[in-house]
């Protein structure tokens, strides 16, 4: 009897202690599936304030530049160095000056000079803001106009958003501007990321002759990003966001950001990383 009772005691402990393992577990993945799905609300929540505000600003952007007069391109034309913004190569092109109304956007570098339109809009707004000029047919957008600063602090003019990117697909805000569209979301900047709009704009004869942007910086929401990387899963777990590349965007405390981990691979040799951003 006494073994008996011992071995129904041996076989009713393992059975509980594989349900409370097996409920532990159930409920670690519930909890990881939560702090999961608050992170992307309160992604979620901040990218639409944020989408908001540039359509905002867009819209001022829209009418100070229309306050101006019609886009048009002079007979008269300028030489300009243009500088991919993905691989700074430089060529020499001449281009139509590009007016607004009767005002020419000019060429200037200096950020203490004053810029027609994307000045004003920086003043109204605080955002910044750029017109581009269409290079080509094939739909380069080239900066004639910007408040956005280079590394050694003067305009950004001269550079310029290729049709292609460097990995020779479509850059998906030049493709978006040429079917007529309204681009929204995160853009590359000269030299950084930004969340961005874009809109086409048209010529007297209502071709696409350019583009006006709005953005703000994506370093510029701090806030959100302390506030993803100070939440805790555990004693020792964190949250970390990725691109769809398969690099960090949000690493732990930001000490790889940007680093690219696509290889990356698990204990059995699977590439997890490219399989989360499949």
């Amino acid at each position: 009897p006494l073994l008996i009772v011992t071995a129904v005691n041996y076989s009713q402990n393992r059975a509980m202690e594989e349900s409370a393992e097996s409920e532990s577990i159930r409920l670690a993945y519930a909890d990881l599936d939560h702090i999961a799905e608050g992170v992307y609300t309160l992604i979620s929540s901040h990218q639409e304030g944020n989408e908001k505000n540039l359509r905002n600003a867009l819209n001022v952007a829209r009418k100070v530049l229309s306050e101006r007069g019609a886009v048009s391109l002079d007979k008269e034309k300028v030489t300009w160095t243009v500088v991919n913004q993905f691989t700074k190569a430089s060529t020499t092109q001449e281009l139509p000056k590009m007016r607004a109304g009767e005002t020419w956007f000019g060429q200037v570098r200096d950020p203490k000079t004053p810029v027609p339109v994307v000045d004003q809009v920086k003043d109204l707004v605080e955002v910044s803001c750029t017109v581009f000029q269409r290079m080509n047919e094939a739909g380069d957008m080239l900066r004639v106009a910007t408040n956005v600063l280079e590394k050694d602090g003067t305009r950004a003019v001269g550079t310029y958003i290729p049709a292609l990117g460097p990995d020779g697909q479509p850059n998906p805000v030049v493709s978006t501007l040429l079917k007529g569209q309204t681009f929204s979301g995160r853009a590359f900047v000269v030299d950084r990321w930004y969340i961005a709009a874009y809109e086409p704009v048209y010529d007297t004869n209502k071709g696409i002759t350019g583009a006006l942007y709005v953005g703000i910086p994506q370093e510029s929401v701090k806030g959100l990003r302390e506030a993803v990387m100070n939440i805790k899963v555990g004693k020792t777990g964190y949250v970390w966001v990725l691109d769809s590349k398969g690099r960090y965007v949000i690493s732990q405390g930001g000490k790889r950001d940007g680093e690219d981990i696509s290889s990356s691979k698990d204990d059995k040799g699977n590439p997890f990383i490219q399989q989360i951003v499949q």
